[in-house]
């Protein structure tokens, strides 16, 4: 049977199939269209109803929360602050000067740093041995650092605010 079929009758079918189905589709889909080709008076009146339509806000204006405000990128502070009173600046930056050159100072303000990280445990020996070793770190300036000295300063800033009492007795095997 498929023998007795040229292929012309074939494109021809073919030809006329697709055009069949893109005719049905543009008359089936597009029937507002294609009238407002054939009607010219109805065509004007649709171009300018598109522009006489007032526009449509899907979105409402943005408001910032309650407290903020909106600030330009040149107000906007970014330098440290610094105190009000010059000699609080001077004396702070002597303050630290002297830390640097003296290690007794140096080995004192850890301790306090030491003794303020174990305000709420109550283990004596443990922070016996971390002061061991943090006058050991300092064994280096021997010369410099009046040992006995520091340590009862430790005792004397670690009496209102350790749990457990600590003596000076306490740190002679680490400064032997």
């Amino acid at each position: 049977m498929l023998s007795s079929i040229s292929w012309q009758h074939y494109l021809a079918a073919v030809i006329i199939i697709t055009i069949s189905y893109y005719l049905y589709v543009i008359l089936r889909y597009y029937q507002k269209e294609i009238g407002n080709l054939f009607n010219r008076k109805q065509q004007t009146v649709d171009i300018f109803s598109a522009v006489q339509s007032p526009a449509i806000s899907v979105m409402g204006q943005a408001k910032p929360d309650n407290g903020v405000t909106i600030a330009e990128t040149q107000d906007l502070p970014f330098t440290d602050v610094l105190p009000d009173d010059p000699r609080e600046v001077v004396t702070e930056q002597t303050h630290t000067a002297s830390i640097q050159n003296d290690p007794s100072l140096e080995l004192i303000s850890e301790a306090g740093n030491l003794i303020e990280a174990f305000k709420d445990v109550d283990n004596k020996q443990e922070f016996i041995t971390l002061v061991g070793i943090l006058v050991g770190s300092y064994k280096r300036f021997q010369e410099q650092i009046d040992l006995p000295a520091a340590l009862s300063r430790v005792v004397e800033i670690s009496k209102n605010k350790l749990k457990f009492t600590v003596a000076l007795s306490d740190f002679h095997s680490n400064w032997a």
